[in-house]
């Protein structure tokens, strides 16, 4: 380029300049590969653990070729080999990262090799402009479509590992796990091969729309690992519980934090093969759950669990012991029933409650007396009380699920 480099060229002999020297690259294109590879090797010694070095050559040998063969011919770059080198790369779970400092590397030395070869054929300045013009370019446009097909496979291998442990979750919770297939099934969810586990179903708001958005990631957080599979009334997931039992707590104050839906949580449990029964016993739990105490832990709480444990039932037996309500405007009738529930959480203190609800602790007992009278029985008997506390958390679940079911028509019918 020495005696060349400041004289004019027109465009016939700057394109004859160019093809000249995509020749003279072809024929250097093995010398080109074995410095890419000895500079790739000993910069990213990582690349030897990933990758063979046979397989690394032919491709370094192939990306030159498909670099300069185009242009010996006065043609486009060729990048049909761009996108499945970015996928055979993710296949090979080689990190995009170390993809880019491989071709980075490679774009020194090649640019090295052209400056050599320019100048030896006394290459003009404006030939060697558009030579840097176009394999710039060839560069970008290579490992944008690799960068394209690598997130393509990744996302791919993604959505199949998603698909696989929802899957295995699926048979966990149907109880069709082989034994053989619980270390196995443990490691693709992520979760210890031994408990406590829980497991949790929280109601959906609709169809195809999470319950508890990001709480995997929360209770990651936390140190809980879990696996999660949406079904079209609850989402539902298996939770690993590391430590003591003050672990459920803090899961239970994450579930609270994580969204306003109703869950069941089943008591702990140590073999993943157990998981179907314990999904029964948080569906349960689940029917307990209600506005003013949103997450039910199995056992914590059994009176909810027994008014959630019949759905088809337990509405009828709450009717029959609430009938002396029915002639009470509705909202005289939920008056009495949330100052009885208020009552209740209270401990049996009128006063209490009455701090709770704003009003005078003689307005509470003003009501409670309207409800001994109204359902003929007597909170100073211990049957008549129990009979009352039962229909109260069946009363709250079902209006709880009313005021759901309304909700959710309402969305559909504004969609």
């Amino acid at each position: 380029m020495e005696s060349g480099s400041s004289r004019p060229a027109n465009g016939d002999q700057r394109m004859a300049e160019l093809t000249t020297l995509a020749g003279l690259m072809l024929a250097r294109a093995d010398d080109i590969t074995d410095t890419v590879m000895t500079r790739v090797f000993e910069q990213f010694p990582v690349y030897a653990g990933m990758v063979s070095r046979q397989m690394l050559r032919d491709s370094v040998h192939d990306h030159v070729v498909s670099a300069f063969d185009p242009m010996a011919r006065s043609q486009k770059a060729d990048l049909r080999a761009a996108g499945p080198t970015g996928r055979i790369g993710a296949a090979d779970g080689i990190p995009l990262t170390v993809f880019m400092d491989g071709y980075r590397v490679a774009f020194r030395v090649v640019w090295s090799a052209i400056v050599e070869t320019a100048r030896d054929m006394g290459m003009s300045a404006d030939a060697c402009l558009d030579a840097a013009t176009i394999l710039i370019a060839s560069l970008d446009a290579f490992t944008r479509e690799m960068s394209t097909g690598y997130r393509d496979e990744l996302g791919r291998q993604i959505r199949s590992e998603e698909q696989r442990r929802s899957a295995v979750v699926q048979a966990l919770l149907e109880g069709r796990l082989a034994d053989t297939n619980v270390w196995e099934a443990a490691e693709l969810l992520r979760l210890p091969a031994s408990g406590p586990f829980v497991v949790i179903a929280a109601r959906v708001p609709e169809v195809g729309r999470h319950a508890l958005p990001q709480i995997e990631q929360g209770l990651g957080v936390l140190g809980i690992d879990s696996a999660w599979r949406l079904m079209h009334d609850v989402e539902i997931g298996v939770a690993a519980l590391p430590g003591s039992g003050a672990q459920l707590d803090r899961l239970v104050t994450a579930l609270y934090a994580g969204g306003g839906s109703r869950v069941g949580v089943s008591p702990p449990y140590d073999d993943l093969r157990s998981t179907s029964l314990a999904l029964r016993l948080a569906r349960i739990a689940l029917h307990g759950a209600a506005e003013r105490r949103r997450v039910v832990v199995f056992g914590n709480d059994p009176l909810s669990a027994v008014a959630g444990s019949a759905p088809d039932i337990m509405p009828r037996v709450a009717r029959g012991i609430l009938a002396g309500l029915d002639g009470l405007p509705a909202q005289d009738r939920m008056l009495l029933l949330d100052t009885f529930g208020a009552w209740l959480d209270a401990d049996g203190s009128a006063g209490e409650a009455g701090r709770r609800m704003f009003v005078h602790p003689n307005t509470v007992r003003n009501r409670l007396r309207r409800l001994e009278k109204q359902t003929g029985r007597s909170l100073s008997n211990p049957r008549a009380i129990a009979e009352l506390i039962l229909a109260y958390e069946i009363d709250c679940g079902t209006r709880t699920a009313l005021a759901e079911a309304a909700a959710a028509g309402s969305r559909s019918g504004s969609a």
